[in-house]
This record gives structure tokens, C-alpha cells and sequence, in this order.
């Protein structure tokens, strides 16, 4: 039963975990060097303190969009690091992600941050896959989130 639902969920985690690595290497750097990570079903949570990045996620989104079209290699390079497009990224997961940027479905995110006042974050959330707008769609009307 447990590996049921645990194969079942891969294809989203691998999708989630690349899509965030693009994100990353379109951030500025100031704002990776002060994120912290988290999941959501079918996607990946980016928080922040003290205030939120000022960047554009709409604009963000885009480029990642146009990462995933150009189809690029993702490539293990050592525990600490991948490549995508040839370019070194470091990361803590880097075994967990698709063969190339192409195979990320229904790459979304919401355009805003989200501020949770339990935590004191600044949250930005990005989902794949099917139904991934949807989600989204409902944590914008939602007046709370809880993750």
C-alpha cells in the first residue's frame, strides 16, 4: 500500500524538485542564499523571512517555462551538485529529478506570495502536473494556508 501510493507520487517529485531548480537558478542570489525549502503535493514551497523577494514570479514562471520547452539535460554530477543545460547547480537532491527539463508538465506558479503568519514567511508556491493550475487557483482565494 505504502509503495503504491510512493510510486504513484514519484513522477510529481521529480517533476517538482527539477522545476525548483530552475526557479533557483533564475532567482536572484541573494534571495536562494536565504530560502528555505518545503513540499506541497504536486509541487514545491520557497519561503522566505523578513520580507518578500521583490522579484516578478510571473516573470520567473515564464523563464522557467521557456527552460522546460528548450528541453534542457539534467545530469547528476556528484552529491552536492547537477547540471541542466550544462550549467553546474548546486543542489541537495541531485538524484531526484527528470532526464530533461522537457518532461516537467504543467509547470505553474502562483503569482504572489503568500504570507504565513505562524511561521513568519513569505511563501512562494509552484505546482506540475494535472490540475496544478487548479490548486493554485485555490490557494489564491484561500484566506489561510496551512502546509
Amino acid at each position: 500500500e505504502i509503495y503504491e501510493k510512493v510510486y504513484a507520487s514519484l513522477p510529481y517529485r521529480l517533476m517538482s524538485h527539477s522545476a525548483e531548480e530552475l526557479c533557483e537558478m533564475l532567482m536572484p542570489k541573494e534571495d536562494v542564499d536565504r530560502c528555505e525549502h518545503s513540499d506541497v503535493k504536486h509541487g514545491f514551497i520557497m519561503a522566505f523571512y523578513d520580507h518578500a523577494p521583490t522579484f516578478d514570479l510571473a516573470e520567473l514562471e515564464k523563464k522557467v517555462r521557456e527552460m522546460i520547452d528548450a528541453q534542457l539535460t539534467i545530469d547528476y554530477v556528484d552529491e552536492s551538485h547537477i547540471s541542466i543545460g550544462g550549467t553546474v547547480h548546486r543542489c541537495t537532491g541531485p538524484r531526484t529529478h527528470v532526464r530533461h527539463t522537457g518532461q516537467i508538465k504543467e509547470f505553474h506558479l502562483l503569482h504572489r506570495f503568500i504570507y504565513d503568519e505562524d511561521t513568519k514567511r513569505y511563501l512562494m508556491v509552484g505546482c506540475v502536473g494535472e490540475g496544478s493550475q487548479e490548486l493554485l487557483r485555490s490557494l489564491e482565494t484561500a484566506q489561510s494556508v496551512m502546509f
